[in-house]
């Protein structure tokens, strides 16, 4: 008999490998490894059994962050995985004072009973936003901190992926900028995409 927290672990989110999108890119993807094109950095990705997205340059929210028409803001990636149960990844760009990451985790976190009630996350009546609903924590929500931290949700091909944009003190008005980081959502592209053969 295998322990509860056993369980949960074998229990994975089923990711829509039909999707469009996904088929695309794994198609342009063979595509250009039988081309020899294809990147070398990405293969550690390429490992991970979800479709990775990540923002491919500095989003909006960033170039914000750094006023004058200078060259676009170069970041440092660090890629975080666990390479013997690939089931999850993290992405975190740094740009000084910024910091962008995106996560999601193929394991199931929680289960409800069928008879277990939900509620809506807005009111009746209440009109559709532009992209995802977007929640900002600052020295108003945490006593002594700095700056501030915005977050959000989307939910592509079955999974949820989360993206975290932590402000310093010197940036936290753009990490405010719920608009931009609204638009900014809709820079999320898939990076790197293995189906299960």
């Amino acid at each position: 008999m295998l322990s509860g927290h056993v369980q949960a672990a074998e229990q994975l989110l089923d990711v829509d490998w039909s999707n469009a999108e996904l088929v695309n890119f794994v198609t342009a993807k063979k595509e250009e490894a039988a081309r020899g094109a294809a990147p070398i950095a990405l293969a550690r990705l390429d490992k991970v059994k979800l479709p990775v997205l990540a923002f491919e340059g500095a989003p909006g929210l960033v170039q914000n962050s750094f006023p004058g028409l200078g060259p676009q803001p170069m970041g440092t990636r660090d890629i975080h995985t666990d390479e013997t149960n690939p089931v999850w990844y993290q992405i975190v760009d740094t740009y000084g004072d910024v910091t962008v990451s995106v996560s999601a985790d193929l394991r199931v976190q929680h289960v409800f009973g069928a008879d277990y009630p939900i509620y809506p996350t807005s009111g009746p009546g209440a009109a559709p936003t532009a992209g995802p609903e977007v929640s900002v924590f600052d020295e108003n929500d945490e006593q002594g901190m700095e700056g501030s931290i915005a977050e959000y949700t989307v939910t592509k091909f079955g999974v949820p992926y989360t993206v975290t944009i932590e402000c310093t003190a010197a940036t936290k008005v753009q990490c405010r900028d719920i608009a931009q980081i609204a638009k900014d959502s809709a820079l999320l592209k898939v990076i790197a995409a293995t189906p299960p053969e």
